[in-house]
């Protein structure tokens, strides 16, 4: 008899556990971080070969008109888009996301398995903020960043390119 009571409460509380979390996982913080770090290297390494294979800035003379800081721009975008794009497209993740387990969902998402986040909202929201993590070095634009990063603090576990973008960070 105690048995049954056991498994009756266990099996109670599991549904309880699911319908309180929507059978979605909130990414842990560390997670995110490494994720965020992974994608902080290779974005970049891919936009320097870039810039050495395309040659945008081999001479003294590139620099002189700001053409350059929009072709580095579109470089940075177009390895963004490389290594990204598909993850982000298919299953709402990059590189770094994909190799720790977590994905991007909408945040009205309620079920486990249903789809990525909208790929506009990952690529023309969210992915606006992945620059703003190399801005830490000038003091005026300093402010966005840190904000950004302090939000993830809060129980929902949401920065602030999230509750912008309307998504979340769930465990796969």
């Amino acid at each position: 008899m105690l048995a049954s009571n056991a498994k009756g409460t266990l099996s109670w509380f599991l549904k309880w556990l699911l319908r309180m979390n929507d059978g979605l996982y909130l990414a842990s913080r560390r997670r995110r971080l490494a994720a965020t770090a992974v994608d902080a290297i290779c974005v970049p390494t891919l936009t320097l070969l870039l810039v050495l294979m395309t040659g945008i800035l081999e001479d003294a003379q590139d620099y002189v008109s700001n053409l350059w800081m929009v072709q580095l721009l579109g470089l940075a975008i177009a390895s963004y888009l490389l290594l990204n794009g598909y993850g982000l497209w298919h299953r709402g993740q990059t590189l770094g996301k994909r190799a720790f387990g977590i994905a991007i969902v909408s945040q009205s998402t309620n079920v486990a398995g249903q789809g990525p986040a909208p790929f506009w909202k990952l690529v023309c929201v969210r992915a606006l903020f992945f620059p703003l993590m190399f801005t830490l070095v000038v003091p005026t634009i300093l402010i966005l960043p840190l904000l950004d990063l302090v939000l993830i603090f809060f129980p929902a576990r949401r920065c602030l390119h999230d509750f912008v973008a309307g998504t979340r960070v769930v465990r796969r």
